[in-house]
């Protein structure tokens, strides 16, 4: 057995008290972590208020981040070493997980808040031997060690500090994932989000990283609403104060509701135009009865529930990391870290709200260190595509995901083009021939390698296209259907994001297209149309 120290929880209302614990011998799907953050979410509060059903004595914390001291002999994906940020756990094998909906795993509720194992063995126990409640979210990590399993363990890159990384597991997770998968607001939309929580501020950056511009949140705490605004919010407002500014303004086409009572609920539909859509994210206690007037659902608008944000962890979890550490993800902004030995302090902040984010840290040394410099999508692609700089691959396609899709009327016209330094050897092939951009006259009439043609003119090069031209039409790319250029003699499409209205983020793919496992990325950026552009080759 493992001997640890973790916040004990003696009974339904208790502060959490740091108490030596010894973890049970690990199953061979588990793993061991040494924590170094965990994060405090209102549902772990929710919890110890016996809300939910839940032993005590207990463990709580799911938003935990650290390394693998050890792993099971089936624990596939992970070694030791490994620095991992611990999510929600799911079965991967049922309907649910399989059509890619870990969050409503059927086995859900046994593998995450039955405060045992699946089998309902302990995995934690108390000096004495007596059993205390654990695997909350298969991982009760507000301790020096967890027990987790390799289906609820992420690896992240080693340059993102736990601190940031321990919330991406759950609280930022569920605001970011509810907006970029369930709402996907688009650039002409306005997204109204209720409550300025770490949950509700997440899918607020998540909206802008994602092109929407128009977010109002509300809120009733000034200084929240001064960090709305200072993140990027187009206004933050009471909550008194929403439905006279959508009166005076326009109504909302998204609402995301952190809140959840039935109040909360109202005014998100109140808020929506017809049609529109509201995802309520917050666990309230008990049954949480709320009344919808049918007959404002009925001129087309909708409200859904979404746990922990709709998502796949190990896709999102990553991409959100490389979001923040390219500058345009600032969750830094409201996370407050704490010694873990002030776990109670830390607890009653998240409690009184004086902590957007409270984060125990098991070392000073991992508290939130610099934040890289805060910046748009349009500038960090600009400035990744200057010359003499190396681009990496996972960061623009961690841009790509998350950016908007684009049709292809939207394409029409003469694009110039950059193409990202990231190793791959097209970024040569472009140089020897001069590359200038694109040229979309039409979807059956593309001009997909247009060059300099030495004299302060443009040719279309048949060369590098193996003498044909392209077209456009939409196709998957990435689980999204986007426009899509397909050369007409060559097995090679790009598939096109909307950086901004002038500004495209494309990626190569296809047979042939990746160089030592890597797509080839490049900009567009919209110019005068030259008319008609001769060919060669």
């Amino acid at each position: 057995m493992t001997a640890a120290l973790a916040a004990v929880v003696a009974g339904r209302g208790h502060a959490p008290v740091p108490s030596p614990v010894r973890l049970d011998e690990l199953r061979d799907d588990e793993v061991l972590v040494r924590i170094a953050a965990s994060g405090i979410c209102h549902t772990d509060l929710t919890a110890i208020d016996g809300a939910v059903p839940f032993g005590f004595p207990a463990v709580f914390g799911h938003e935990g981040a650290g390394v693998v001291e050890a792993t099971g002999s089936a624990a596939a994906g992970v070694e030791p070493g490994d620095r991992v940020v611990l999510t929600f756990d799911s079965c991967g094998v049922c309907a649910r997980c399989a059509s890619g909906h870990p969050a409503y795993c059927e086995q859900f509720g046994r593998r995450n808040s039955a405060g045992a194992r699946p089998d309902g063995s302990a995995t934690l126990r108390g000096e004495g031997g007596e059993v205390i409640s654990g695997s909350w979210m298969a991982q009760s990590s507000w301790a020096t060690f967890a027990i987790a399993r390799a289906s609820n363990v992420v690896p992240i890159d080693d340059d993102v500090p736990f601190a940031i990384a321990a919330p991406l597991g759950c609280g930022v997770l569920t605001g970011a994932g509810t907006v970029l998968g369930t709402l996907r607001p688009g650039p002409g939309d306005r997204l109204v989000v209720l409550g300025a929580g770490a949950v509700g501020l997440s899918g607020m950056l998540a909206a802008h990283v994602s092109g929407c511009g128009d977010v109002v949140v509300v809120e009733p705490d000034a200084g929240r609403r001064t960090l709305a605004l200072e993140l990027g919010a187009t206004a933050a407002v009471e909550p008194e104060e929403l439905a006279a500014l959508l009166r005076a303004t326009r109504p909302a086409d998204r609402v995301l509701d952190t809140v959840g009572t039935p109040a909360a609920v109202e005014a998100a539909l109140a808020a929506l135009a017809s049609p529109g859509a509201c995802a309520t994210v917050a666990l309230r206690s008990g049954a949480n009865p709320v009344t919808v007037s049918q007959s404002r659902l009925l001129w087309g608008r909708s409200i859904s529930g979404v746990i922990e944000g709709d998502a796949r962890p190990a896709a999102l979890v990553p991409m959100l990391a490389r979001l923040w550490r390219a500058g345009l993800f600032p969750v830094d902004r409201f996370i407050r870290t704490f010694a873990f030995g002030d776990v109670d302090e830390a607890v009653a902040a998240a409690r009184s709200g004086s902590a957007v984010k409270p984060v125990l840290v098991m070392d000073p040394a991992d508290a939130v260190p610099p934040a890289p410099a805060p910046t748009t999508v349009p500038a960090r692609l600009r400035a990744l595509a200057a010359p003499g700089v190396r681009a990496d691959v996972d960061e623009l396609l961690a841009i790509w995901d998350v950016l908007p899709t684009v049709g292809p009327a939207e394409l029409r016209g003469f694009w110039r083009g950059r193409a990202f330094d990231t190793g791959h050897g097209m970024l040569r092939t472009l140089e020897r021939a001069a590359w200038v951009g694109k040229h979309f006259v039409s979807d059956e009439t593309v001009r997909p390698i247009v060059c300099d043609d030495g004299a302060g003119g443009l040719v279309a090069d048949l060369r590098l296209s193996r003498g044909g031209g392209a077209s456009l039409v939409r196709m998957e790319h990435r689980g999204r259907v986007t426009a899509t250029m397909l050369y007409d003699r060559m097995p090679v499409h790009d598939h096109f994001v909307r950086v901004d209205a002038d500004t495209l983020l494309g990626v190569m793919a296809g047979e042939g297209t990746l160089d030592a496992g890597r797509p080839f990325l490049f900009l567009l950026e919209r110019a005068e149309d030259p008319g008609e552009i001769p060919s060669r080759g």
